[in-house]
């Protein structure tokens, strides 16, 4: 018995092992092809690049003899000024630096209505950087990869969102050091880590053993070829950081974990507020196990222990800026912001009840297709709508028995709590939402669709037996109605 035990074990670590080997092997192969800002990476990683810059007074590692910089010069009042204080710099870098330019106004376009960062991105020798603050019409300079052209890029610093992801991508470019696919290597461990999170939760939660490892291995194989989760794990975004907390949190709370889950949901929320979103799933979880008491504490530190990781991990930006405009910017504003419109143009947006249809998917990066001569979206939050759907479908007609499958419904109640406020937001004001928010749920949404076909299926007349409670439900419910007076 126990050699079989331990034969089971090891083959479940070789499948396991080989399959996110494989994801993480493809993963790197294919965006290190992308030398440059995929999507929002524009904002996030130079957010991250400011904030070593500005608040830590660090920057990223260099380990080659030349170093990359933007140099920023002062606004210029037309193109022609522009175009010629470009060339005064130019001849500084070329001859008084013995640097070369990288990207020029071909690049930083000038622009009108202001809506350009007037600048160079250059190559010079290290020993040279002293001599930057001499460039003429320099306003200020950075180190590290190129930015992206963005009037102000180089003074931004992501306050409408929490600050965690901001500090991982900083500590991996002063760490390691300032390239796309350096950027991009925590998001593709992330990822891989939610694939083990969600086998480990599919091999609890299904009694059967061997069900249970050809459940979670098929959930792990769904997960990396639906494109949302695929594509979102290739980039230095926040979702993905979201993603994993928030897998997390439920793999904690499932395994019995409350308070480390309560933890991680404060880091989920460091991340991005919609983080915090599993909170009333927790609270629920936490009602149903607990004797009064400590369901009281439970809701008092559900509150207090992701309120305090949120304000300690602002303490830099807090120190920096000061109290008032960082509560000004990074809390009233940051939620003036997320409960608004905030784009009219742009890419599109996609309402909650779309991402299940896949409609307006939006596109991260796009490729030039030689064969149609057009640019197509080689990285996009489509997703896979029509397991989306059958996930929709089973959920809804197993409202009657959730909580009767294998965790106590658990896992349907943290995906549809999480889910609902999406919903909530949108008629709260918050109208610009993307289909890549989607990929929060996604590991939760095949997680429970895999449990939900489980449970249809064993036994095989489980089906009968739904629509059996099904018949109770609408029972009880006329029964209510018709006692209703007229």
């Amino acid at each position: 018995m126990f050699n079989k035990k331990v034969k089971i074990r090891f083959i479940e670590i070789i499948v396991v092992t080989l399959v996110v080997t494989a994801f993480i092997t493809y993963e790197i192969s294919y965006v290190s092809g992308i030398d440059d800002y995929i999507s929002d990476e524009c904002w996030y990683v130079s957010a991250a690049r400011n904030i070593l810059r500005k608040i830590f007074n660090v920057t990223p590692k260099f380990t080659d003899e030349n170093i990359t910089i933007t140099i920023e010069i002062v606004s210029p009042i037309d193109n022609e000024q522009y175009n010629n204080w470009l060339y005064d710099l130019k001849n500084f870098v070329t001859y008084g630096l013995k640097g070369k330019v990288l990207k020029d106004e071909s690049y930083y376009v000038y622009n009108d209505q202001g809506n350009y960062l007037p600048a160079l991105c250059v190559e010079i020798p290290k020993e040279n950087l002293k001599f930057v603050h001499l460039a003429p019409h320099e306003k200020q300079y950075a180190v590290g990869y190129c930015y992206p052209n963005a009037n102000g890029v180089l003074d931004y610093l992501n306050l409408e969102h929490p600050p965690l992801v901001k500090y991982v991508i900083g500590l991996m470019l002063y760490l390691v050091g300032d390239k796309p696919i350096l950027w991009r290597i925590p998001s593709i461990l992330l990822a891989a880590a939610i694939l083990i999170l969600m086998y480990l939760s599919i091999r609890k939660i299904i009694p059967e053993t061997n069900t249970a490892i050809v459940l979670g291995v098929i959930a792990m194989l769904v997960t990396i070829f639906d494109i949302t989760f695929r594509s979102l794990s290739m980039v230095a975004m926040l979702d993905i950081y979201v993603a994993f907390f928030t897998y997390l949190t439920y793999y904690l709370a499932l395994n019995g974990l409350m308070l480390p889950a309560i933890i991680t949901l404060g880091l989920s929320a460091s991340s991005k507020f919609n983080g915090a979103f599993p909170f009333l799933a927790l609270i629920a979880k936490a009602i149903k196990d607990f004797d009064l008491y400590r369901i009281i504490l439970f809701i008092i530190l559900i509150f207090m222990i992701p309120i305090t990781l949120f304000l300690v991990l602002s303490i830099p930006l807090i120190n920096y800026l000061g109290f008032e405009t960082w509560w000004a910017n990074g809390v009233i504003g940051a939620i003036s912001w997320h409960l608004s419109i905030k784009t009219l143009g742009g890419p599109p947006q996609s309402a909650p009840w779309e991402w299940f249809l896949g409609i307006n998917p939006f596109p991260l990066h796009l490729v030039y297709d030689p064969n149609t001569g057009q640019w197509v979206a080689d990285l996009i939050a489509r997703g896979n709508p029509p397991l989306y759907i059958l996930t929709l479908v089973l959920s809804i007609f197993l409202i009657p028995v959730f909580k009767d499958l294998p965790d106590e419904g658990f896992t349907y109640v943290y995906t549809w709590s999480t889910y609902l406020f999406y919903i909530v937001i949108w008629f709260l004001g918050a109208r610009t939402q993307y289909s890549f928010y989607m990929v929060q749920l996604v590991p939760l949404m095949y997680t429970l669709l895999f449990m939900e076909i489980w449970y249809l299926m064993t036994p095989l007349n489980r089906v009968l037996q739904v629509l059996k409670a099904w018949k109770e439900l609408l029972k009880s419910l006329f029964n209510v109605l018709s006692k209703i007076p007229k």
